[in-house]
């Protein structure tokens, strides 16, 4: 009897453990009787098969977080100016400011501690330079409060408003107070309340 087994080493045992079972069992089957002419010879070829599908790994998705969008103005809590545009860049408001400056009030001070804005009918802001502008994002929920002269001897009007009517402001109101986070964002901005 000849017996072939093909497959891998585990595999080829488990198979030689069947088959010999197999070869005791025929063996057993002539025993007791009269020698006759020769069995046969019996093949038995083990192929086991073994499929094995590998699906590939597919990458997950990530959130990918956008690339902070960059502030000219990171180091300042307040800045202080018109606003002369506003653009969209990954998704964000960007405020392209023009800086003012306060009188009275050195640029350094007015970084650090912003200024009170109150209502007054004298040219307090001057602009010293109209050439050079400052990106500023705005951050998500910004907060602008569009304060309104109604006169000198009363206080300012305040409703809440929006970075849009901001831009559209005019003449004396339009000088804007801008409050700052640690990543030069604009996190709430109001403007002059000029008469």
């Amino acid at each position: 009897m000849t017996i072939m087994a093909s497959g891998s080493p585990g595999r080829r045992a488990s198979a030689a453990v069947c088959l010999g079972a197999v070869v005791v069992l025929l063996s057993g089957c002539g025993s007791g009787s009269s020698p006759g002419p020769p069995e046969p010879a019996l093949t038995i070829t083990v192929t086991p098969t073994i499929t094995v599908t590998a699906t590939p790994a597919r990458p997950t998705a990530t959130a990918t977080s956008a690339r902070p969008v960059k502030s000219d103005v990171v180091g300042r809590n307040f800045d202080l100016g018109t606003i002369v545009g506003v653009k969209k860049q990954d998704g964000v408001s960007v405020i392209i400011l023009d800086r003012w400056t306060a009188q009275g009030v050195s640029d350094s001070d007015l970084a650090a501690n912003g200024i009170p804005l109150r209502v007054h009918s004298d040219a307090r802001f001057e602009n010293l330079n109209s050439n050079v502008t400052y990106r500023i994002p705005v951050a998500p929920n910004a907060v602008f409060t569009h304060a309104h002269c109604v006169d000198v001897s009363q206080p300012a009007l305040k409703e809440s408003s929006s970075l849009k009517d901001f831009t559209r402001l005019q003449h004396p109101e339009k000088i804007v107070l801008l409050t700052l986070d640690p990543k030069g964002q604009v996190v709430r901005a109001r403007n002059d309340p000029a008469c």
